[in-house]
């Protein structure tokens, strides 16, 4: 029996564990020897933790990541399953898939003798530091365009927003919880900080609005004790028409004088023109139009030095993170069939 490459090499990807605690070596090795057997020389950089091919000159440089988030809870359906088309499992739509269409895409391209290259990346989920690494380099600037696989749907997304993390700290003073009037209680100062952005948290257009999500408050060491230490994480989403220190004035006001700020992760805001030439292309061969999304990804920092960049990918942006996660496997086809389509367009404008 003939092997399906999409189904069988997706599958091998997603059995492969590739969260920051398992770490990369493994999915590295996996996915170079597939990139091996296309007839490619791949390049993997361990300090970085990416992989690297290239087929002639210039062309559209395909990107993808392969960590993923833990597994996580509430699952019902065993990852590794396949069901009415569906292959589930963590990592399957965000985004092993993306990699596994570039790769299939890449079969066609060879044999077309079409100039193309791939980078896959391993740390995309926590600091996006490989893609800093390279955004600068030859590999990005010079590509004919950078297409970053995330999910999408098959729709073009030209416009993400921004991340930043804070850590917002109080500090109080110990006391008895039986005197809680001779003591300073930090989570009570905390709430009054949950109060002020709990308006951030429901937007009417979460796209084009500012967002602020409340990940993680610990703080208190004992039933019986006044807290003397509170610490609110902070993930604020921010669109692209708002400047970096536009967002600290703001979180800072937030907080008032009683707290103190850390910020701890920030990836830029990104907008692309949606009239040049590759996104118009892109756009008639998936029959969508160009939009945006709340999340961020690599493409924030690769925007930096090439304008002819898009998030496309298969799979939809509802099922990253969540239990049950699937991707279609009709579609990944379909984004591989597209994907060497739009590489054979760009190659010979």
């Amino acid at each position: 029996m003939a092997r399906d490459f999409v189904a069988d090499t997706l599958r091998e990807f997603v059995a492969v564990e590739s969260t920051p605690e398992a770490g990369p070596q493994e999915i590295l090795q996996r996915v170079a020897s597939e990139v091996r057997d296309l007839g490619l020389r791949p390049r993997i950089d361990r300090r970085l933790g990416t992989i690297t091919a290239a087929h002639g000159r210039g062309g559209v440089l395909f990107n993808g990541h392969l960590d993923t988030v833990p597994v996580g809870s509430g699952w019902t359906v065993k990852p590794g399953t396949l069901r009415g088309g569906r292959l589930y499992g963590r990592g399957t739509a965000d985004m092993k898939a993306g990699c596994v269409a570039a790769l299939a895409a890449a079969k066609n391209l060879l044999e077309k003798d079409v100039p193309f290259s791939l980078l896959f990346t391993t740390d995309e989920e926590t600091t996006m530091d490989s893609a800093k690494a390279v955004m600068a380099t030859p590999l990005i600037h010079d590509a004919a365009a950078v297409v970053v696989g995330e999910p999408s749907s098959l729709v073009p997304f030209v416009v993400e927003k921004g991340v930043y993390w804070f850590d917002a700290i109080a500090s109080g003073r110990a006391a008895h919880g039986s005197l809680p009037h001779l003591g300073e209680n930090a989570i009570l100062k905390m709430g009054r900080l949950l109060d002020r952005v709990a308006r951030y948290s429901r937007p009417r257009d979460p796209v084009r609005e500012l967002t602020v999500n409340v990940g993680r408050v610990y703080g208190g060491t004992k039933t019986n004790v006044v807290a003397d230490a509170c610490t609110a994480e902070l993930d604020v989403r921010y669109p692209p028409r708002m400047r970096p220190e536009q967002v600290r004035v703001l979180v800072r006001r937030l907080a008032g004088r009683d707290l103190r700020l850390v910020e701890r992760h920030h990836v830029p805001a990104a907008r692309i023109d949606p009239r040049s030439r590759p996104i118009r292309l892109l756009a008639k061969l998936a029959g969508t139009r160009p939009g945006a999304v709340t999340f961020a990804t690599e493409m924030a920092w690769y925007s930096r030095h090439n304008p002819r960049c898009v998030v496309f990918g298969p799979g939809s942006p509802a099922q990253c993170h969540v239990a049950n996660e699937f991707v279609p496997l009709a579609e990944v086809r379909r984004c591989a069939r597209i994907y060497a389509a739009f590489a054979s367009a760009m190659a010979s404008q």
